[in-house]
C-alpha cells in the first residue's frame, strides 16, 4: 500500500479508503465522518498496480479477481501503527477494494467525549455499577455502538475484574481485558464464544452483537446468574430492543429480570468552523461527529410493561430530543436534524 495514500487518509481522519475501478482509472474516496469524500483519480496502469500491491501486502491471492476476498496488514504512519483490513469485490470494470483503518493503540475515550449529556451519562453509568444484568447499546451499523461500550468499560476496575469480549472483528485493543474474535468459518460464532467465556470465571462479558435467539438466551442466562453482560443490537430505538428480545423467544420474565437498560444512539455531523467549506473539512462543511442518545432504564414501570405485554413507557429524553439540544448548542445543523428525523420515521 502507498504510504502516501495512508498518510492522506490519516490526515483526513478517514475510517475507510475506497478504491473503485472505472473504465481506464481508479477512483479513490475516503469515508470521513460517515460520508464518502472524493480524494483523487489514479490513471491506469498505476491504479491496477496499486490494487495488486495492496492485495500482496494483505496476503490475498493476486491471481483471483472473480471472487470476493479478505485480507489484512499492519502499517506504521507518523509513529502510529494501523491494522488495515482489506476486502475485495469483483465488478464489471475490475476489482473494488475497501480498506478499513483501525488504530492499534488502546481506546481510552470516556462517555463525555462521545457527546453524552451529564444526566444520561450518570444514569448509564449506574447500570454498570450494579455488577450484574444485561446492558444493551442499539443503533444501525456505524452509529458508534462499540465505541460507547468500550468507553463504558473504562468505568470498571479492570485490575480487579475478569473482563472478556467476543467481537466480530476486534476493532479496538484494550489493556487488561481478554478479547476474542469470532470465527464463523472455524465454527466460533457469538453463542459458542459466549459459552466458552462462561467457563473462564468472568465478571463482565461484552458481546459484539446479539443477532440470534441462541446468543440472546445465553446472554440473559449469564446476566441472571451474577454476570454483567454488555451487548449491541441493531434496532431503531431503545424500546425496539426489548421487542426484539421478545421476538427472539426470550421469556418476558427473564427479560424483565435481567435487563438493566438500553441505550440507543446515532451519530450526527458537527458543522466546521469555516461555515462553508475549507481544506480542513475537505470542503464538506463538517468536521467531526457527536453522538445523540436516548436511555431507557428498566425500572418498575418498564418491568411491569414487559411482563404484561403492555406498551413500554418512553425514555425521558429521546434521540430527537438530544439532537434538538445539540442543534441549539451549535453542535449540529438543521440538515443533520432533518436527516435523523427522516431515518427514525422510516425505521432505519
Amino acid at each position: 500500500m502507498s504510504l502516501e495514500l495512508l498518510q492522506q487518509a490519516v490526515e483526513a481522519r478517514a475510517t475507510d479508503i475506497h478504491l473503485e475501478p472505472t473504465q481506464d482509472s481508479l477512483r479513490i474516496r475516503l469515508r470521513v465522518d460517515g460520508s464518502l469524500l472524493f480524494l483523487k483519480v489514479l490513471p491506469d496502469p498505476g491504479g491496477k498496480q496499486l490494487c495488486s500491491r495492496i492485495k500482496v501486502q494483505a496476503g490475498m491471492d493476486i491471481a483471483q479477481r472473480m471472487l470476493p476476498q479478505d485480507g489484512s496488514m499492519r502499517l506504521t504512519c507518523r509513529e502510529q501503527s494501523w491494522d488495515i483490513r482489506v476486502a475485495s469485490q469483483p465488478t464489471i470494470l475490475g476489482e473494488k477494494l475497501v480498506l478499513r483503518l483501525l488504530p492499534v493503540q488502546p481506546l481510552e475515550q470516556d462517555l463525555t467525549s462521545l457527546g453524552m449529556e451529564e444526566e444520561t451519562r450518570e444514569a448509564f453509568a449506574r447500570l454498570f455499577y450494579k455488577g450484574q444484568g444485561l446492558v444493551l447499546v442499539t443503533g444501525p451499523t456505524g452509529s458508534g455502538k462499540t465505541t460507547t461500550l468500550y468507553a463504558a468499560l473504562n468505568l470498571l476496575d479492570r485490575q480487579r475484574l475478569n473482563i472478556m469480549t467476543m467481537e466480530d472483528p476486534v476493532e479496538y485493543r484494550m489493556k487488561d481485558i481478554i478479547q476474542t474474535q469470532v470465527n464463523y468459518r472455524g465454527g466460533l460464532d457469538f453463542a459458542a464464544a459466549l459459552r466458552g467465556a462462561l467457563r473462564q470465571d468472568p465478571d463482565v462479558m461484552l458481546v459484539g452483537e446479539i443477532r440470534d435467539a441462541e446468543t440472546a438466551a445465553i446472554s440473559l442466562r449469564a446476566a441472571l446468574t451474577g454476570h454483567l453482560v454488555l451487548a449491541t443490537m441493531h434496532t431503531q430505538d431503545s424500546r425496539s430492543a426489548v421487542a426484539r428480545l421478545l421476538d427472539m423467544e426470550c421469556a418476558p420474565y427473564q427479560v424483565a429480570a435481567a435487563l438493566n437498560g438500553v441505550l440507543a444512539q446515532r451519530l450526527v455531523r458537527i458543522p466546521c468552523s469555516c461555515q462553508g467549506g475549507c481544506a480542513r473539512c475537505l470542503d464538506s462543511g463538517y468536521y467531526g461527529r457527536t453522538g445523540v442518545f436516548e436511555l431507557l432504564v428498566v425500572n418498575g414501570a418498564v418491568k411491569d410493561a414487559i411482563l404484561n405485554s403492555s406498551p413500554l413507557p418512553p425514555p425521558g429524553v429521546t434521540i430527537l430530543d438530544d439532537c434538538r439540544a445539540k442543534l441549539r448548542a451549535g453542535l449540529t445543523d438543521d440538515a443533520q436534524f432533518r436527516q435523523l428525523s427522516l431515518s427514525l420515521e422510516e425505521g432505519q
